[in-house]
């Protein structure tokens, strides 16, 4: 079972869509493949996958940025929150707590 990926908002939107075509097409594919196969993470997983808050999982993505999201298992659907470079992504956790 695979799980959908949604966005929080267009902004979100396009902001992952700008920065995810930064990475190299291996880059892209483990991005979307662990999104969609183990959003929190699995020993095959060779990225940083952690958990920041009670509800969002970060993944560490490659030159310095970040990847803020929420798993819906019920859903089966990962809802991206936030994507952006190390300094933005603490002001985002910052907000949220």
């Amino acid at each position: 079972m695979t799980y959908r990926v949604l966005t929080n908002s267009r902004r979100i939107e396009k902001d992952f869509l700008r920065i995810i075509t930064l990475f190299s097409e291996d880059e892209q594919n483990t991005i979307w493949q662990i999104l969609r196969l183990t959003p929190k993470g699995s020993g095959e997983t060779h990225w940083t996958i952690k958990k920041v808050y009670k509800d969002i999982w970060q993944l560490d993505l490659p030159r310095g940025y970040r990847l803020e999201y929420t798993v819906v298992d019920a859903d089966r659907v990962v809802l991206v929150l936030f994507i952006g470079n190390h300094d933005d992504a603490a002001a985002y956790l910052r907000g949220k707590k």
